[in-house]
């Protein structure tokens, strides 16, 4: 399966692992021009790329089963074209790559569904009023 989605991706291997050929690795696996290095602490570094480009389900899920043994930590988030949400991340206790879905759910300041459905009907109740009377400013 393939379509198009935008990554974000960080990933932590140690140093014994070839650095320029994980790199091209990623590009190949992700069809993404640029991956950047920093050097996290003298046994390890990171990997990073963010990108809108092809998702590739079996050149990916193939390169994480690949670094697998090399993981020491790591998450690729993603958002598909149609704005669904998921993300693979590396558990250190299993030394597996898990992924996991999201959904977004949204809330205003904190506030439960009830009070921000309730503050939206006295906005629009103060909006109908104020219409009618011929003003054009709400109360906040």
């Amino acid at each position: 399966m393939s379509f198009y989605a935008t990554f974000d991706a960080m990933i932590t291997v140690p140093k014994s692992v070839d650095k320029e050929a994980i790199i091209e690795r990623i590009k190949d696996a992700f069809d993404i021009p640029e991956v950047w290095t920093d050097d996290k602490t003298e046994s390890s570094f990171d990997l990073w790329f963010g990108e809108y480009a092809k998702y590739d389900e079996d050149s990916i899920y193939t390169f994480l089963a690949e670094i697998e043994p090399y993981t020491i930590s790591g998450e690729i988030t993603y958002t598909g074209e149609d704005a669904s949400n998921w993300r693979h991340v590396f558990d250190s206790e299993t030394h597996q790559w898990m992924e996991q879905e999201g959904y977004v759910a949204y809330r205003e300041d904190g506030k439960t569904i009830h009070e921000s459905m309730a503050f939206l009907e006295e906005l629009a109740k103060q909006t109908r009023e104020l219409l009618s009377a011929g003003t054009s400013e709400p109360e906040r």
